[in-house]
């Protein structure tokens, strides 16, 4: 009776961990991979993200983010970018540069300016973000600019990039 009754603890044990780990990775934290360079120089290919889920349960995302969100033309593909527009505003591209609600944006994590022409003006609806990768080089992000992603509905939206935990490309051999 004895071993039963040890046997019952530790399968129960076993259960709390997984329903815990799984809540954890589903509303908590997650971890991630870039794959790419649409997000060029602020994310590298290989980086490895601590994801933040819990971010926007209680909070929307705001004009800066870096978030992850489901591909809007395959669900079981995750996109990473960065929140360039919000609900209401109007985003525009004009010779290179961008413009949120006709005021150029300054960008300071771009590297160039943007090479795949004039855009816009967009209107972003209610409960959508606009998202932009970083790489501005021309073609290197498929983002709000087209139509296979669009204006990302909130329900896609995963999670907040909180931080680079390892960047391979920075590991030396010893």
């Amino acid at each position: 009776m004895l071993q039963v009754r040890r046997l019952y603890g530790w399968a129960m044990l076993l259960i709390y961990a997984c329903l815990f780990a799984w809540t954890v990775n589903h509303y908590g934290i997650a971890f991630s991979v870039v794959n790419g360079t649409s997000m060029q120089p602020t994310l590298h290919d290989g980086d490895h993200l601590l994801i933040n889920k819990f971010q926007f349960l209680l909070d929307k995302p705001k004009v800066g983010d870096v978030i992850t969100f489901r591909d809007p033309s395959d669900p079981e593909r995750y996109l990473v970018k960065r929140v360039i527009g919000l609900p209401g505003d109007t985003i525009e591209i004009r010779q290179g540069r961008l413009y949120r609600n006709g005021k150029q944006v300054r960008e300071p994590y771009i590297d160039s300016l943007i090479e795949d022409g004039d855009f816009g003006p967009v209107k972003v609806r209610k409960e959508t973000v606009f998202v932009m990768g970083d790489n501005r080089h021309r073609y290197a992000s498929r983002d709000s600019r087209y139509s296979g992603v669009g204006l990302v509905p909130f329900t896609l939206i995963d999670g907040k990039v909180e931080l680079i935990l390892w960047r391979p490309s920075l590991a030396t051999p010893l």
